[in-house]
């Protein structure tokens, strides 16, 4: 379950330097100007000027007893108001916060979390839901998209709530396409994946999820009657195709970690959904596996073969060496002086014949 601070939503530092001071809570004249058009009193201006702060700083309103004293004490300073943080014990409670808040929204030009801003908010996590799984994530997109919209932002509990929400309505969504895809054969087939066999008392699920070990030619045998197995459980492809590859991962990855007992009493939208998500990874994997395999056996060749010729040529250099050189005392004698005779006899002496 992810947190406050996972994500990125804004929330007030409690360690806020000179610096940050300066720059993000100091009211500006036209702010200033406002407080003094619609408040009566200084702790009610002092209220207003940090309700006003904080709100631009995290789109959201907080409660003053919240907000760290320091930038109270700095809000005050530069609007050179007198009041102190005690004197804002009941703004919290009051009407004017209330008042002030339309005040404060209708400035920054932010509509307030409404029907409309949830319906955005859900629109654009069930989007990001179809390529993202991290709930994490749906919240972040979501806080951009009510960042760019001008909407002010909701409670974090809310928002983890429409991300859950979301992501289960995505999923939900590809467990029908999938099990739509599969013909009341096919999930028969799959079914019997989770009943145990008499001989070895195993399920032939446990075999799916096995890890197949190291790829090493002693193993090749196994492996490819794993492949051919596998090939005969590739169910529901197209649908799983056609799915994103991170929700292909994810079933997958979950369904590795669940045993045929708890798959059987899963819904079986959810069943079929992570049993051909495991089987096509399985088989992609075992394939992958072998292709590994052969391009490593390859290599092995590859380099015996450059042994082997090194050898050789090791082993042969000296007889090349000297038929060289009896190559070239035959065009020396063929090329000195006499008759052709001569030169015959000459080559025979170097022949030694």
């Amino acid at each position: 379950m992810p947190s406050l601070q996972d994500t990125a939503y804004p929330r007030l530092k409690h360690n806020v330097t000179d610096k940050e001071l300066a720059t993000i809570y100091t009211p500006t004249l036209e702010e200033l100007n406002l407080a003094a058009q619609t408040t009566k009193g200084s702790s009610a201006k002092l209220g207003f000027l940090v309700l006003l702060k904080t709100f631009q700083r995290l789109g959201y309103s907080v409660p003053l007893a919240s907000v760290p004293a320091t930038i109270t004490r700095h809000i005050a300073a530069s609007a050179q108001v007198a009041a102190a943080s005690t004197d804002l014990a009941g703004y919290d409670r009051s009407g004017s916060r209330i008042r002030h808040l339309a005040v404060i929204r209708d400035y920054l030009q932010l509509q307030p979390f409404s029907d409309r801003a949830q319906q955005v908010t859900v629109a654009a996590m069930e989007t990001a839901a179809m390529t993202k799984h991290d709930l994490v994530d749906l919240i972040n997109i979501a806080l951009e998209v009510l960042v760019q919209q001008r909407f002010e932002l909701s409670a974090f509990s809310r928002l983890l709530r429409l991300a859950h929400k979301a992501r289960n309505a995505i999923t939900t969504q590809c467990h029908q396409t999938l099990t739509q895809s599969l013909s009341d054969t096919e999930r028969r087939q799959i079914d019997s994946l989770f009943q145990a066999e008499a001989e070895t008392g195993t399920t032939p699920w446990h075999e799916i999820k096995r890890d197949p070990g190291k790829p090493t030619i002693t193993h090749l045998k196994k492996l490819v009657e794993r492949l051919r197995w596998l090939a005969t459980l590739q169910l529901g492809t197209t649908a799983l195709k056609q799915l994103p590859e991170v929700k292909r991962k994810h079933f997958a990855a979950e369904a590795k970690t669940l045993d045929a007992p708890y798959m059987k009493q899963m819904s079986a939208l959810k069943r079929y959904t992570l049993a051909v998500a495991l089987l096509a990874a399985q088989y992609a994997q075992t394939l992958d596996d072998l292709a590994d395999m052969f391009i490593r056996q390859m290599q092995q060749m590859h380099s015996r073969g450059k042994q082997a010729l090194a050898a050789l040529r090791q082993n042969t250099q000296a007889r090349t060496d000297e038929l060289i050189a009896t190559l070239r005392a035959v065009v020396v004698a063929f090329q000195s002086d006499g008759e052709i005779a001569q030169r015959f006899a000459a080559i025979e002496t170097v022949l030694g014949t």
